[in-house]
């Protein structure tokens, strides 16, 4: 595998290449440093909504012509919004690598926004919104948030509310761009069978009009832990419950990872086993830990019927307690580590999460980092590493954040649950 090579462009913008011999395809991706965290209360959703927008038109394509362009070429196109970046992103035959950039660059550089489709989309935007709401298990993940980040635009939901979609005008739009999407907060990532002096030659004319304008740091997301209930008539509570982790860039950030895996990561985790296969009480029982710039969530997320909510609740937390004790092998997390470096290993083997990582390891970290380094990363990591990680997470069992939705009068009280926690 080639070292990815880079091209800087006078205002800023990174064009990434990573060369992937005997493919027949290209992944490209146009990655932008902003999110639903930068938002302001009336913006809330605008990122998403102007992700919505790139595919209905710009000044030389209506969205009917664009979407018969990728498809006239067997293309994969698609845009995906989270709280820290927006990305772009299009998959094409090697032959078809000057058309697909050319859609790609027109889409996220020179959207028209025609008020028709501003409109019409409007209505797309909020029919999303109605059917996460009417999703006990997609809303639970926005309430959560909410309840962890009380108060911030970190917390928010990244599609926006009814109420801030309906409001958003070509201005906004155009004044959204203008702010956040210049030289220094983009990057150009291309993984497949390509020249890095090629793909440097067919679009630097066209990114090097994206003017340079310099970042400016956003606000700093801090950690509240809180509470978020709602009943509703379901078969199922659908729950969560969390503390704060680690940033992306914390030296525990790969210790983590081992933790999550041990706990919640897989059919043989420790969640799985006891909640799912012993005990019977979940059909989906699972962790996840969730890194950020400057903050992060270490999070388990479960279904289970109302009767069973105190069992459920007291089988995840002496779980997660256990991973702070002599319970815990260093057979267990050797054995865990091999798993984790296989899933790194296999996340390499397509150009679009190749090209998806070049976007994200230049993003975040400004540099590449190789597999072989993650996996040494990973092999570094001991067994009183993850000890010494579970031990710091219940240490903040006053901050849990805890989340419930469904028939929720035998859930125990919020001060139980920390309670539950506490080491």
């Amino acid at each position: 595998m080639n070292t990815p090579q880079v091209t800087k462009l006078d205002n800023g913008l990174r064009i990434i290449t990573e060369q992937v011999r005997d493919v027949d395809s290209v992944a490209l991706s146009i990655r932008v440093g902003v999110g639903s965290r930068a938002e302001s209360a009336n913006q809330n959703g605008i990122s998403h909504f102007l992700e919505h927008m790139a595919f209905k038109g710009t000044k030389t394509r209506t969205a009917f012509e664009i979407a018969k362009a990728f498809d006239d070429i067997g293309g994969v196109f698609n845009a995906s919004t989270g709280r820290e970046s927006t990305t772009y992103y299009a998959k094409v035959l090697k032959k078809d690598i000057k058309t697909g950039i050319d859609i790609l660059m027109d889409i996220s550089i020179n959207s028209a926004f025609p008020e028709d489709e501003l409109e019409r989309e409007k209505g797309v935007v909020i029919q999303e919104i109605f059917q996460t709401n009417d999703s006990p298990s997609d809303i639970i993940f926005d309430k959560y948030f909410e309840a962890a980040y009380k108060d911030q635009p970190f917390g928010k939901s990244i599609l926006g509310t009814q109420d801030t979609v309906k409001s958003f005008t070509r201005e906004d739009l155009n004044n959204y761009i203008n702010e956040h999407y210049f030289g220094e907060n983009m990057l150009f990532a291309v993984a497949g069978n390509v020249e890095h002096e090629e793909v440097a030659q067919l679009t630097k004319d066209f990114l090097s009009k994206i003017h340079p304008k310099k970042l400016k740091k956003s606000q700093n997301a801090s950690y509240t832990g809180g509470e978020y209930l709602e009943h509703r008539k379901l078969d199922q509570v659908h729950l969560l419950i969390g503390l704060p982790s680690v940033s992306r860039y914390d030296d525990k950030y790969h210790t983590f990872q081992v933790l999550d895996s041990i706990l919640g990561s897989g059919m043989s985790s420790r969640l799985f086993q006891e909640v799912r296969e012993k005990q019977g009480l979940a059909y989906s029982v699972y962790s996840f830990n969730s890194s950020y710039t400057d903050t992060g969530m270490f999070s388990i997320f479960a279904g289970t019927d109302s009767s069973n909510l105190d069992k459920l609740l007291k089988s995840i937390t002496t779980e997660l307690k256990k991973l702070s004790t002599d319970d815990l092998k260093e057979e267990e997390v050797n054995r865990v580590k091999e798993r984790v470096k296989s899933q790194i290993l296999m996340s390499r083997e397509s150009v679009s999460s190749r090209a998806e990582t070049l976007g994200h390891y230049y993003g975040n970290y400004n540099r590449y980092i190789s597999k072989n380094e993650l996996i040494e990363k990973i092999s570094a990591v001991t067994t009183a590493n993850v000890k010494k990680a579970a031990k710091e997470l219940l240490s903040q069992h006053e901050k849990t954040t805890l989340a419930a939705i469904g028939e929720i009068k035998s859930l125990p009280s919020y001060d139980k649950v920390v309670s539950m926690l506490k080491a």
